[in-house]
């Protein structure tokens, strides 16, 4: 991770938790506003050991691994929805408060119009709106590994056929 010292100061830096500290610095630089890339092409290695310092940290997942297999994590067309709601809540948040705009917006989301418009309010920047303003979706149902990464290939698979 990187950040510019000003930023990471704006954000009070990492918060004082037992775990996740990244993950937490990052989802408060989204919704403050600041630009957060993630790139692909970034490379992390971690080490290996089982006993670690931090309780439900890295060392902790991998024993987790050892002792009952891969875990079971949410299905990936939640975050694939989430993302599309972002893209098309930074695109409409200079339209803002425009009460049409807002509610329709708002009925894809499942908040209203003056809900959508109090959050735009509240936001520094278009960045900031769609991290504040789309929820997750609800009710996505766990699944493995195996079949996680399949979804996520039919989905790739199917970007790919739209953008050809």
């Amino acid at each position: 991770m990187a950040f510019r010292p000003g930023a990471y100061q704006a954000l009070g830096g990492f918060q004082p938790v037992p775990c996740g500290e990244d993950a937490a610095l990052l989802d408060d630089a989204g919704r403050a506003g600041f630009r957060v890339r993630r790139d692909p092409g970034m490379v992390v290695a971690t080490s290996s050991r089982r006993l670690g310092r931090a309780p439900g940290g890295m060392a902790a997942a991998l024993s987790a691994i050892d002792h009952h297999g891969a875990p079971s994590m949410p299905h990936p067309r939640g975050a694939a929805w989430q993302y599309r709601q972002q893209a098309e809540a930074r695109r409409i948040w200079a339209g803002l408060p425009d009460s049409f705009v807002a509610a329709r917006f708002g009925d894809r989301i499942g908040l209203t119009g003056d809900h959508v418009i109090g959050v735009a309010r509240d936001c520094p920047n278009a960045e900031a709106f769609a991290m504040r303003v789309v929820p997750a979706l609800p009710d996505i149902p766990d699944v493995t590994l195996a079949e996680a990464e399949h979804a996520l290939a039919t989905l790739e698979h199917q970007l790919c056929e739209q953008a050809v």
